[in-house]
C-alpha cells in the first residue's frame, strides 16, 4: 500500500516524473522536428484579480499562457501529455489552476488546481506543485499542439501576487490503446457529486491487446471541501482517496498495489489536486483490466468530486464570458507497454 500524507506530495509527483519514462521513447523518428518539452519561468505573475466586494458580481480569472509543445501525429494514435505548474511567493490566498488545452489533430482540455496560501499559512500550502497529466487521440493525421495555461484569482479583495516555473511535455507519442483502439482513460462529465460517505468515480472496464507486460494507471482527483449541502461548518473536509486495479482473463492474473492517501482541506485551500498512481503486471492472458478511484469520507464538512468545468475563459476574464470551453478535472487513465 502507498501511503502520501499532505507534506509527502512532492513525493507523489516525482513518481509521476519517473513514469514518464516508463511509458516509452519520446523523441522518435516522426518527432524529430518537433518542440516535445518546454520548461518556463520563474515568471512573477501581478495584479491577480481580487475578489468583487458586491457578491452579486462574477470573478474574474487571469489567465496566462506559459508554454506550448507540439508534435506530428497519426490519426488514430495516442500521445501522453504531461505537465508541471510550481507556485510559490504568493501575497494573497490565490487560486492556482494548471490548464493544458490541446488541439489540431486531437483536442483535450483538462484543469488541475488548488488555493495556495502566503505566509504565515501551512509551509505546505505556500510552495505547491499542480501536476495535469492526460491522454490524447488523434483523430486526424496531422500536428497536435498543447498549450499550457495558468489560471489564477485572488480570495481577498486585494489585487494578488505569485511567482510561477515549471515544465510541459509529450511523455510519449505512441501510448497503447484497447482493442478497439481507444486511449484507456476516463473522466468525470460535468457536475461535482457529493461525497456524504463514498463514491467510486472514475472507472475504467477495458481489454488490451495481448503482448503487453504490465500496465502503468494514473488518476488525478480534483476534491472540493464542501459540497454545499449539509451546510459545511467545520471549515475543513478529511477524505480517503483509493485507486485499486485488478486484471483478469488468464491464469493468476495479478492486482496492483493499492495506492492510498488521505487529504485534509481547510477552508482557506478550499479545494485540491490529489495524485494517485500504481503499476500492475500483465500475465498471459491477462488482459482484461477493471481500475476505479474510491473516494470517502473520514470527518468534518461533505466533499465533492470535482468533474468537468465548464464556461471557462479562454482569456482572462468572468466566469461564462465568450469564447469559452470546458476542461476535465477528475480522470482516470492508463498506459500499457
Amino acid at each position: 500500500m502507498t501511503k502520501t500524507l499532505r507534506w509527502m506530495r512532492p513525493v507523489a509527483f516525482s513518481i509521476a516524473v519517473v513514469m514518464t519514462g516508463f511509458v516509452g521513447v519520446v523523441a522518435d523518428a516522426t518527432s524529430a522536428a518537433a518542440t516535445i518539452s518546454q520548461d518556463f519561468g520563474p515568471v512573477v505573475i501581478t495584479d491577480v484579480p481580487p475578489t468583487p466586494r458586491d457578491p452579486d458580481l462574477p470573478a474574474t480569472q487571469k489567465v496566462v499562457h506559459l508554454a506550448t509543445v507540439d508534435t506530428p501525429m497519426a490519426a488514430g494514435s495516442t500521445a501522453y501529455v504531461y505537465s508541471e505548474l510550481r507556485a510559490y511567493n504568493a501575497d494573497q490566498v490565490n487560486l492556482i489552476d494548471n490548464e493544458v488545452r490541446c488541439a489540431g489533430a486531437g483536442a483535450s482540455n483538462v484543469v488541475m488546481g488548488e488555493n495556495m496560501l502566503p505566509p504565515p499559512g501551512d509551509p505546505a500550502h505556500r510552495d505547491i506543485r499542480i501536476v495535469t497529466r492526460f491522454l490524447v487521440s488523434a483523430t486526424t493525421s496531422g500536428t497536435l499542439t498543447c498549450k499550457l495555461y495558468l489560471r489564477t484569482a485572488s480570495t481577498s479583495y486585494e489585487a494578488g501576487r505569485e511567482t510561477v516555473e515549471g515544465t510541459l511535455r509529450f511523455a510519449s507519442t505512441s501510448v497503447g490503446e484497447d482493442v478497439n483502439g481507444l486511449a484507456v482513460q476516463k473522466s468525470l462529465p460535468v457536475g461535482n457529486p457529493a461525497v456524504i460517505s463514498s463514491i467510486t468515480a472514475p472507472v475504467i472496464d477495458r481489454t488490451l491487446p495481448s503482448g503487453y507486460s504490465r500496465l502503468a494507471v494514473i488518476a488525478d482527483v480534483e476534491y472540493h471541501r464542501c459540497a454545499g449541502n449539509p451546510a459545511c461548518a467545520y471549515g475543513y473536509s478529511k477524505a480517503r482517496f483509493t485507486l485499486t486495479v485488478t486484471t483478469s482473463g488468464g491464469t493468476g492474473c495479478a492486482s496492483a498495489p493499492v495506492a492510498q492517501t488521505e487529504e485534509t482541506v481547510a477552508t482557506g485551500v478550499n479545494h485540491a489536486a490529489v495524485p494517485l498512481y500504481t503499476i500492475v503486471p500483465l500475465g498471459p492472458g491477462c488482459t482484461h483490466v477493471h481500475a476505479q478511484v474510491t473516494t470517502t469520507h473520514l470527518a468534518g464538512d461533505v466533499g465533492s468530486v470535482g468533474g468537468a468545468a465548464a464556461g471557462l475563459t479562454d482569456s482572462t476574464g468572468q466566469s461564462g464570458s465568450s469564447p469559452n470551453h470546458t476542461s476535465a478535472m477528475t480522470h482516470l487513465f492508463a498506459v500499457p507497454s
